[in-house]
């Protein structure tokens, strides 16, 4: 599974760079055309080297489109709700996992592993299609593509409050699918049973479905996106900690879930405010790129913790320490936002 999420760690990157230089309709059905040959490479793929090499390929495109589509949004939307916009589209994620996690294990005790998996490769196809035929560019908004910058010349400019995002979101990343690989096996360990454990992983998700588009309505009206960001690091990060003591776990999962959907939306309305126009696809590379290091390292860190101590308790710690982390990360781009506004 791991990865998936690694070769976004380097393609984001790239990707955003190349969405602020080429049209992003073409690159967009080229990073759907990716996707669905790694996904049929590991549905039909007979070894692991095969499969490997499919989730590999998958996870090209997959992170690469996750760094167009915010683009796209923040042209289609400039100047215009573009935090309500931006909660919208982070209910993707949630609602594709509370699906998938509703639906693919049934599906695959009757038919086999490898029927979910190729469903997700036909939903690319009909994503390929869907992008193909409704995907336009917003002229107004275009940006001179002979007018931008080289790759060394776009990272002098990229300026340092997005570095600070990026980190913001790496640590949050790492700290909820860390919370999410090994919080089941914890509450098993507590007597829950396997329906349960599977339940209460899901909640946190279902937070986010549901109130990523509100917060993004609250940021157009208050901005301020680092006082969410924050907030919920900040609020994680002692309900992780309190696992180690408090037995009230659906509470805390129902907490977890509120403060949850307080840091995508803030966290993709940020590259249009703290980059310059041309650089903006970069913006949203780094930020991808860190959601990417986050998700390979996270667990394994927090599996090192568990592996080295055996107890769940130092990991649980290391996944509070994570989300404390966001905090300091977004604290270092609200002050530099502060600084850069100081000096003009």
């Amino acid at each position: 599974m791991s990865l998936f999420a690694l070769p976004g760690i380097f393609a984001s990157f790239l990707g955003g760079f190349l969405s602020d230089r080429y049209r992003m309709k073409p690159l967009g059905l080229a990073c759907l055309c990716i996707m669905v040959g790694g996904t049929l490479l590991v549905g039909w793929g007979r070894n692991f080297w095969i499969m490997w090499s499919g989730r590999i390929i998958a996870g090209i495109g997959g992170f690469t489109l996750s760094t167009l589509l915010p683009k796209l949004l923040s042209q289609w939307f400039k100047d215009r709700e573009l935090g309500l916009a931006m909660g919208v589209f982070n209910t993707g994620i949630p609602l594709a996992a509370v699906i998938c996690f509703g639906t693919f294990g049934k599906i695959g005790t009757l038919w086999g592993w490898r029927i979910p998996i190729l469903l997700t490769g036909i939903y690319s196809f009909i994503a390929f299609i869907f992008f193909l035929r409704c995907c336009r560019l917003p002229s107004p908004q275009e940006i001179e593509r002979s007018g931008s910058p080289g790759m060394t010349t776009s990272l002098k400019k990229m300026g340092s409050p997005i570095l600070g995002a990026g980190l913001s979101w790496l640590w949050f990343n790492a700290g909820l699918i860390s919370f999410s690989t090994f919080a089941p096996t914890f509450f098993l360990q507590h007597g829950y049973t396997i329906e349960q454990s599977d339940l209460l992983i899901g909640i946190p998700f279902l937070g986010s479905l549901f109130l990523s588009a509100p917060i993004g309505y609250l940021i157009d009206r208050i901005k301020h996106q680092e006082w969410f960001i924050g907030m919920g690091g900040l609020v994680l990060s002692i309900l992780a900690f309190c696992f180690n003591f408090d037995s009230a776990f659906l509470l805390l999962i129902i907490l977890m879930s509120i403060f949850v959907a307080f840091i995508p939306a803030p966290t993709y309305s940020l590259p249009p405010e703290v980059m310059r126009p041309e650089n903006v696809g970069l913006g949203f590379g780094i930020i991808s790129s860190c959601s990417g290091i986050g998700i390979f390292v996270g667990p394994y860190l927090v599996g090192k913790a568990k592996d080295l101590t055996g107890s769940d308790f130092w990991s649980f710690i290391l996944i509070s320490i994570f989300f404390l982390f966001t905090i300091i990360s977004i604290a270092f781009t609200y002050f530099s936002r502060n600084k850069q506004s100081l000096r003009k």
